[in-house]
């Protein structure tokens, strides 16, 4: 009987990859990957003593797997045959009967059989669109449950429905073929391997954002270092010891160390997660190093007042009067970030705009408030406000806000960086359903106003510069600071009304003084420009509307869907993006606007657009659109859903300002999965955002793509699309707008957005520099991370 228990067991767990875990108080991750090639590279990282609880370090880790899921396997086992746990008061004693009793009389190659297995959970994808479904493996979760100090990865990947090894795009089977046949099918197919390579456990995950490693989170990392040196101080060699000091505690605190130590950082990578809950008063901040796997939050008192945190930037080092930037310190930024805060749910609505310097730094972590608010933070907020409301151009209420999105930007024209944002006020419940989905609705109408502004926070200036050195100071002689209490809340200029959510910003031409603003106003349904001059009172002096038939616009961003560089009078101020495939000063040829389960109009003079037949007949319920026709007009019967719409900018000088811009339908049929958990104003899709498949060269595999591929966070989708540009001519005036879908990954969860970087997740086997994946669960409460690569093994990490 026992031996028969332990064959199916063995049988069920051998047909799902394996998993090994790094521990951080609740939150951990979870890796499927071969675990004989993983054992060299862990003990380096025992060796560096990162994120490994002291009692594991003196094992390997193809022992610490054999343990974990032997202990779980015996642990159940035992409960069937004895009725009791093999882990009990006594630990040591009772997991040794456990073992004796559930193990006596098997031969050593039955005990082997409680170790871990080797397959991996990957595919191939291109031209044939996959539909990826990821779920939770039955068997993996019910032995994780009874033991959730080792937890085991319980995801499964199944491809077009079936399991990976059954699946006609097994990359295994991939692999049995030619080098000549594989070649074939990837200068035909545009061939990718897709992988699921771990996954992150996380408390109700929502936005997901890569930063660089030397910024934000710099201070804590060094902390954290500095902590096990102190631990392990007499345990260090002695080369070891002159490099951090003889009692293995002093770090070289000079500038040109430092500067060096963080420019060796700015290549490595860091996922800062924000998350939030209607049950708990305020949200969470964690950050995962991509390098080690290593997981840590903000402190608790920093996010105590930010009880629904958005997206997250970084903050760029301000640099005063003639101080100049060489190349070495343009790349680093503060340690600090920028959060946006509040939601339109009653009790999340009082948002606020937040700098936290020193995220998770466990001592000298600070926050502060630039605008809005809670408690303390708010009255602050409403004081100054009181205050300085004589100015015509400020703000009178500055309570009941919410922020999706902030960044910085120099409106003055003096250098000052400055914050601009969009927010927008919750309207009242069962607000009259007819005018809300009226397509005619001005951004000044009355009942709009108030309601979504597009609002900028100047930065405070300096009250003198020390005569030698430059260095800026304050009233008291001390250093200015301008986060410091004195200096908060900024003082919060409104600009236009109508912009509440989501926007970019663009210099539609480098000639003059203005910057342009593109918004998708989310309760007003349309997608505008705003024009504002750069000065000492900075103005809107142009405004219009793009388009005021493509819904309830959500996320919109810059995209150069071209693949040229040759347009030099428009560049990019800002993508709109958290994924900066296109930085400050590059060229952008369309706006890409996702609309949020939009209705249309009907129109009876469009002419209908077609489908492409190479996605007619696929199972995913994402249908690829086409161009319209330059009145920007498509029959609602063709639009079903929620939809990715991309606008092409009209060539010609000025004539961004007068011409219709072409939209196109990318993608549309993207639907609400209605659960409980997404009961408030539920809404696909979220957020899209372009990049390429390699960081160093876009153009992978050769001569294939000089376009960027798009990915859609589905939200309440739960579903996460990649899309790949395609060459077939399609129907539509744009063929820069023609893609096809190359794969949807469908969670099972809400997916509010999705993190792409570009660093080796961990030590998990991998092919080196490709883009990494990070797709948010929010109900399953984990992070899927998934990799590409070319399809073949040739550049595999192997420096373990």
């Amino acid at each position: 009987m026992t031996r028969f228990l332990l064959f199916l067991m063995w049988a069920t767990v051998d047909a799902f990859s394996p998993s090994c875990s790094f521990l951080y108080a609740s939150n951990y991750v979870s890796f499927g990957t071969t675990a004989s090639r993983i054992s060299r590279r862990r003990n380096k990282l025992f060796k560096l003593n990162v994120g490994v609880p002291p009692e594991r370090e003196s094992k390997g880790l193809l022992q610490i797997l054999n343990d974990d899921v032997s202990e779980l396997l015996l642990d159940r086992l035992n409960q069937k045959l004895y009725g009791k746990s093999s882990h009990g008061v006594d630990d040591n004693k009772s997991k040794r009967r456990a073992s004796q009793s559930a193990t006596d009389g098997l031969s050593k190659f039955h005990r082997s059989i409680l170790s871990t297995t080797s397959r991996r959970q990957r595919c191939v994808t291109g031209r044939y669109p996959l539909k990826i479904t990821v779920e939770d493996n039955p068997t993996r979760k019910w032995l994780s449950s009874g033991y959730s100090s080792k937890p085991v990865a319980t995801s499964q990947m199944l491809v077009n429905g079936t399991s990976v090894g059954k699946s006609l795009a097994s990359y295994d089977r991939f692999q049995w073929l030619e080098n000549d046949e594989r070649d074939v099918l990837h200068e035909d197919h545009s061939l990718f391997s897709l992988e699921l390579l771990a996954e992150i456990h996380i408390k109700k995950p929502g936005y997901v954002n890569v930063l660089p490693a030397s910024n934000a989170g710099y201070s804590a990392k060094v902390e954290r270092e500095e902590s096990i040196l102190r631990k392990n101080r007499y345990e260090l060699k002695y080369d070891q010891k002159l490099d951090h000091g003889d009692n293995g505690l002093q770090r070289s605190n000079t500038f040109d160390n430092d500067t060096l130590e963080r420019l060796l950082e700015a290549e490595k990578e860091r996922l800062w997660i924000t998350g939030f809950s209607l049950t708990k008063t305020s949200g969470e901040v964690n950050f995962v190093e991509i390098e080690s796997g290593t997981l840590g939050a903000m402190n608790k008192q920093t996010v105590s007042a930010i009880r629904w945190p958005n997206e997250v930037n970084s903050v760029p080092i301000q640099r005063y009067g003639n101080t100049t930037i060489d190349g070495v310190h343009s790349i680093l930024e503060e340690d600090a970030l920028l959060i946006s805060d509040g939601f339109l749910v009653p009790g999340r609505d009082n948002g606020g705009l937040y700098v936290v310097s020193k995220p998770g730094h466990e001592r000298n972590e600070w926050r502060s408030c630039l605008a809005g608010g809670n408690g303390v933070d708010g009255l602050l907020s409403r004081l100054e406000t009181k205050k300085n409301g004589q100015d015509g151009t400020m703000t009178t209420d500055d309570d009941g806000w919410f922020y999706h999105r902030a960044i910085w930007i120099d409106l003055t024209g003096d250098g000052r960086q400055s914050v601009l944002t969009a927010r927008a006020k919750r309207p009242p419940l069962l607000k009259k359903a007819e005018k809300a989905k009226s397509v005619k609705t001005s951004a000044l109408d009355e009942d709009n106003v108030s309601k979504a502004q597009l609002v900028w926070l100047e930065r405070p200036q300096p009250y003198s510069y020390d005569e030698t050195t430059g260095t800026p100071l304050d009233k008291d002689g001390l250093v200015f600071d301008p986060f410091s209490p004195k200096h908060t809340p900024w003082k919060v200029r409104v600009l236009d009304d109508g912009p509440d959510v989501m926007f970019s910003v663009a210099d539609m031409d480098t000639t003059d003084d203005t910057v342009e603003v593109f918004a998708s106003q989310f309760f007003s349904r349309k997608l505008t420009l705003h024009s504002i001059r750069r000065g000492s009172k900075p103005e809107v002096v142009f405004r219009r509307v793009l388009d005021d038939r493509c819904g309830a616009s959500f996320s919109s961003i810059l995209a150069n869907l071209d693949g040229t560089n040759n347009i030099m009078t428009r560049k990019v101020v800002d993508s709109g993006s958290t994924v900066p495939t296109l930085k400050s000063g590059d060229n952008f040829s369309h706006v890409l606007v996702t609309s949020h389960e939009c209705t249309f109009a009907e129109d009876k003079d469009s002419q209908p657009t077609k489908r492409r037949k190479d996605n007619e007949d696929k199972e995913s319920s994402l249908n690829i659109g086409s161009a319209d026709d330059e009145s920007s007009s498509i029959p609602s019967s063709l639009i079903d859903g929620g939809s990715l719409f991309s606008y092409r900018v009209p060539s010609g000088k000025d004539a961004w300002r007068t011409e219709p811009w072409i939209r196109s339908v990318i993608a549309t049929g993207i639907r609400v999965k209605g659960q409980l958990g997404n009961m408030i104003n539920p809404g696909a899709p979220g957020f899209c955002y372009t990049f390429y498949p390699k960081r160093e060269n876009p153009n992978v595999p050769a001569g294939v793509f000089t376009r960027p591929l798009i990915a859609i966070a589905g939200d309440c989708a739960e579903s996460a699309y990649i899309l790949r540009p395609t060459e077939e001519q399609g129907t539509g005036a744009d063929q820069s707008s023609n893609y096809a879908l190359m794969c949807e990954i469908e969670c099972g969860a809400t997916v509010g957005s999705i993190g792409i970087g570009y660093e080796d997740f961990c030590y998990a086997q991998q092919q080196r520099s490709y883009a990494k994946i990070y797709i948010p669960c929010y109900e399953k409460d984990k992070i899927l991370v998934f990799a590409l690569g070319n399809g073949e093994d040739d550049d595999m990490i192997d420096d373990w």
